[in-house]
């Protein structure tokens, strides 16, 4: 599994990259807990470090969701990207 690696970006105007994402989930070797993505075409990525939070609260919800007899959010288009020194995930509409 690879790290996903998003792209800089210099303002809001632009975009970052978009990702048709299949899944959210966690791998967890030896607890380690790190969360992945697993693309519609069957490529997976490891989150980098400063989006395993957005991701746990992601994969939650998505739970919370499905428990809750809603829709999954999966699968979804994602942007991400580094911003002002900051890396972002954004869910932008349903695949």
């Amino acid at each position: 599994m690879m790290l996903l690696q998003p792209p800089t970006i210099a303002s809001a105007q632009e975009k970052g990259m978009i990702l048709d994402v299949a899944a959210l989930g966690r791998h967890d070797p030896l607890g380690a807990d790190i969360p992945y993505l697993r693309l519609t075409d069957g490529w997976m990525f490891q989150l980098p470090e400063e989006l395993r939070e957005w991701a746990r609260v992601v994969i939650g919800g998505n739970w919370h969701a499905g428990a809750a007899g809603y829709p999954s959010h999966f699968p979804c288009r994602i942007e991400f990207g580094v911003r002002d020194g900051r890396v972002y995930a954004q869910m932008l509409e349903r695949a």
